[in-house]
């Protein structure tokens, strides 16, 4: 028997190398069988390592275990318990649980121990099992034995990890032991088990507050004070005074010099940013954050970049997307750095860039580098942001001149960056041509140049080659506007350079190239004719939803080939050309012959006097005569100065001559004809009823600038207010404000401060107020913004908000000072907190008959005035200040009345609300109809809006 143990222990270690022993279990139950327990330790060993749940004799080691559990020897007994956790099947747990549960009470504590580890393993193949053994696994957590008590909680824990719920009855045992003992294991488990019970009781965490905070401040254990940091963080609510005693510990963590503790306060930070913001040190903790980005350690660097994405704000936005550019320099692998640049700048639609030139500059830097996994990333962004922010496209497309134009250091015919940048800026070149600087005929030209001429673009894929192609024609349709003086030099070198791309391998490439010299030869160099074609490439684009096009019939598998493949065979096959390889095979036999139709390589070889020939086709070299003088005749390169050099330069000019303001097109449109998803927020519209348009954000913004409403008008002085649109992703409104004195010219007015109410929290107010005007008020104020939070503000209606105004008057004679306080009202137009509600003529119609009951208040007004030209633009404009989305009806086509729809949503309900304020019901909507009927002395202009209030 000792021969056959030996054995199986070294079948147990061939297993261990992936060998299969399934053909000796037999054996393996037999070693098991023995008396002596160093025969019977290797087949424990090797059940332990390759018996499975399927394993036929596997119940054979049943009375096996029975015999070794009552062993006088507690290790045989330690052995037949770790073997069974580890082989156990839900048979095996139905015919030994008694006898576990016996070792639950057994006077050997090592037993005890290993018992209840074991039960863990048992609970997860045989559930129902944990019902028989809670009541004697829950004793164990009085248990003298610290080893069995620490094995005991860390059962509950991973327990807890399956569903925590069923173990908040232990809440009373834990906390006890959690409070008594002077075990660090023991405490760091304790603390993970409250971390998930807490969620699950809303009375747990403010008992804990008094042994955590005794833990935070006696504790010298650091495994055991950053336990108890991250169970505050996840189970503490925001606002208690512990939270800020965590925030200044862990603030320790990361200043340590040990890199483990670092790493464990920057991956909690992540948790601690989310949920207490407002009580973290934003820019300390920003500063820090730029600093672990430089650690060599991948994993601490890692968890650096991700909480940089979410802590970074426009204010250090700039800052920290610089560092992370000289850090990618530096680093071999740099993907990690740029793609976090990409993911910040990208949030919530470009909400962290302010200054929209300046990222440009960053994208096309980021381009240059070829081989990185983001390049597609790199020019979607580029595309997207000339698109939706139309005063950055200038820059843009200077910029994107500039990058083709400039070749790489290393082949002066090669471009300097990626691919996809390379379609990107054709893209730029060819649909916003008319946003090249003035005069434009040198830019026209160059860009043409660039896309055709230029051997490297021939080597690049077929998609990037239909782009600068298209690109090209959209130059040359486009020239008459721009620069009329330069068709004929253009129309010639279409003509002249397309031909090669027509005679391309790729379809795709030969078919847009054909196209486009068609539309060259159709128009020839005529300036006015090509005026006529301007309409191909006119129409505006929009940033649209990728899933805003119309949906794909069910019926229609789009992996499925339309036709069978078939491999093109070899003698078939497209032959590579790359003009920067000097080895690679020519893509005509012109090319490849070429060299006999030349003058110089005609002439019949000749031999020098030492037999070398000099001029022989075969020769590969060349003489020293020869190579000095092509080396004279050689023009000298000009030196290419960097275009993002350039860009900047010329970015600092701007800055200088003052900041610009972008308006960014943050919501996406939906394409004519497109079906979004459901969750898209959109409805389409029936074929019968037409959209509103709606103006521009910058059109709407000016409107409302000239909007000043008088909020008071005393003795002393007037308050003005302007109430701007609110921000809906901020939840913030702007207001503002400027003062007018009135009184005599002998009293002076001075320190002019707006108290809110205390609900309505301003982001600029102090102590005192917001000010209007520090120190003496002359005739006018500036203006002053105030930017208020919207959350408080529930309902629609007329709100006015009271507040006091504050100031000082006194006599030019007088010394002494009279402060004044005036009760004033901030009164908000009715549709103020409305938000767009984009729906269709159907969907509002099931609205009104279904929510009949949200409905309940009518308001009817008529208006008469003379007919206006447009009241389709006029009702837009209107929704738009308004905040509602507008539907026209359709009406008879002999009729001149028209029909609108306006539809507005109510703001869901906030937590602080101001006084004189209610929630709204849930799904509340506020509809307007609007009728315009034609009367022979004008235009009448029927009102009806419905909602659930007046």
């Amino acid at each position: 028997m000792s021969t056959k143990s030996m054995a199986v222990l070294k079948l147990a270690y061939l297993t261990m190398l992936g060998y299969d022993m399934a053909w000796a279990t037999f054996a393996v139950v037999e070693v098991m069988g023995t008396n002596r327990f160093a025969t019977k330790r290797p087949g424990y060993l090797a059940s332990s390592i390759s018996f499975t749940d399927q394993t036929d004799v596997g119940l054979l080691t049943i009375n096996l275990f029975k015999k070794d559990f009552g062993s006088q020897s507690q290790y045989e007994s330690g052995t037949a318990i770790n073997c069974l956790s580890n082989i156990c099947s839900a048979e095996i747990s139905r015919d030994i649980m008694t006898d576990l549960l016996s070792l639950l009470s057994s006077s050997r504590a090592y037993l005890r121990k290993k018992t209840v580890l074991c039960l863990y393993r048992i609970f997860l193949k045989d559930p129902p099992a944990l019902r028989t053994c809670f009541p004697k696994l829950k004793d164990r957590l009085g248990d003298e034995d610290q080893g069995v008590l620490t094995a005991t909680v860390n059962t509950f824990l991973e327990l807890a990890r399956k569903n925590a719920r069923n173990y908040l009855s232990l809440v009373p045992q834990l906390y006890h032991i959690l409070v008594n003992t002077q075990n660090n294991w023991l405490s760091i488990k304790l603390l993970k088990v409250f971390q998930l019970l807490s969620p699950l009781e809303p009375r747990l965490p403010a008992k804990l507050v008094e042994p955590l905070t005794n833990i935070l401040n006696t504790t010298k254990a650091q495994s055991v004070e950053f336990e108890a940091i991250r169970c505050v963080v996840r189970s503490m609510p925001e606002g208690s005074a512990i939270v800020a005693l965590a925030i200044k510990k862990l603030q320790t963590f990361l200043n340590s010099s040990d890199r483990n503790l670092r790493f464990l306060a920057l991956d909690l930070y992540k948790e601690v940013v989310e949920k207490f913001k407002e009580k973290t040190s934003l820019k300390d903790l920003h500063d820090k954050v730029l600093t672990s980005i430089e650690e060599p350690d991948l994993t601490v660097r890692r968890v650096a970049l991700q909480l940089l994405d979410r802590i970074v704000d426009p204010s250090n936005f700039q800052e920290a997307v610089q560092r992370l550019l000289e850090f990618s320099r530096k680093a071999t692998l740099n993907d990690e750095f740029i793609g976090t640049i990409l993911r910040m700048a990208a949030r919530d639609r470009y909400a962290l860039v302010e200054d929209f030139a300046w990222y440009l500059l960053i994208l096309g830097e980021i381009s240059r580098n070829m081989d990185s996994s983001y390049a597609a990333t790199v020019a979607e962004q580029f595309v997207d942001i000339c698109v939706r922010v139309p005063q950055v496209r200038p820059y843009a497309v200077t910029l994107a001149l500039g990058l083709l134009d400039t070749p790489a250091e290393a082949e002066r015919d090669s471009i300097s960056v990626c691919t996809p940048m390379v379609a990107a800026c054709a893209w730029l070149l060819g649909e916003y041509s008319g946003d090249l600087e003035k005069p434009s005929e040198a830019a026209f030209l160059s860009g043409a140049k660039v896309l055709l001429t230029s051997r490297s673009i021939q080597a690049l894929d077929a998609a990037t080659q239909t782009q600068c192609i298209w690109a090209a024609s959209k130059l040359y349709l486009a020239v008459p506007e721009h620069a009329p003086s330069t068709v004929a030099q253009l129309h010639e070198l279409l003509c002249s350079q397309l031909p090669s791309f027509v005679r391309s391998t790729h379809l795709d490439v030969s078919e847009r190239a054909r196209l486009a010299l068609n539309i060259a030869n159709f128009y020839k160099a005529d300036a006015q004719s090509l005026q006529s074609a301007k309409g191909l490439v006119a129409e505006q684009l929009l940033p649209v939803k990728p899933d805003a096009q119309a949906q794909v019939p069910v019926s229609v598998d789009l992996d499925e080939p339309f036709f069978v493949i078939e491999e093109a065979r070899p003698s078939f096959m497209p032959v590579r050309a790359d003009p920067t390889d000097p080895y690679s095979l020519a893509s005509t036999y012109k090319d490849d012959l070429g060299f006999a139709s030349e003058p110089n390589r005609a002439e019949a070889p000749q031999s020098t006097a030492q037999g070398v020939p000099s001029s022989s086709m075969y020769y590969l070299g060349k003489s020293d005569e020869r190579a000095a003088a092509e080396q004279a005749q050689e023009p000298s390169v000009p030196e290419v100065k960097d275009p993002l050099a350039q860009m900047r330069e010329r970015l600092e000019a701007q800055r200088n001559a003052g900041a610009p303001k972008y308006q960014v097109m943050r919501d996406d449109v939906t394409a004519p004809g497109a079906t979004p998803t459901p969750d898209a927020g959109q409805v389409p519209s029936s074929s019968s009823t037409a959209t509103l348009p709606i103006p521009p954000e910058k059109e709407l913004t000016d409107l409302q600038g000239r909007l000043w409403t008088v909020c008071h008008r005393g003795e002393h002085l007037a308050v003005y207010v302007c109430i701007r649109s609110p921000n809906l992703r901020k939840r913030q409104i702007r207001l503002e404000l400027r003062c007018e004195r009135l009184c005599a010219p002998e009293l002076l007015v001075s320190d002019v401060a707006l108290r809110f109410p205390s609900a309505a929290h301003v982001q600029e107010a102090d102590a005192s107020g917001r000010m209007l005007v520090v120190g003496s008020l002359q005739e006018r104020s500036s203006k002053v913004k105030a930017n208020l939070d919207s959350a408080p503000f529930l309902w629609p209606g007329v709100f006015d908000l009271r507040c006091e105004l504050e100031y000082l008057v006194k006599s030019a004679s007088s010394e002494a000072a009279e402060a004044q306080s005036l009760p004033i009202q901030l009164r908000f137009p009715a549709t103020t907190f409305l938000a767009p509600q984009p729906m269709s003529e159907d969907t509002i119609s099931d609205y009104v008959s279904s929510k009949s009951d949200l409905l309940g208040h009518q308001t009817a007004q008529a208006l008469s005035f003379e007919k206006t030209a447009d009241l389709s633009s006029l009702v837009g404009r209107c929704a738009g200040l308004c905040h509602f989305h507008g539907i026209q009806q359709a009406v008879s086509p002999q009729s001149q009345d028209m029909k609108f729809l306006l539809v507005g949503a109510v703001q869901p309900p906030s937590a602080a609300t101001l006084e004189g304020q209610r929630a709204a019901p849930t799904g509340a909507l506020v509809i307007c109809r609007c009728a315009a009927l034609v009367r022979p002395s004008g235009l009448e202009l029927r009102i009806t809006v419905k909602a659930f209030q007046q």
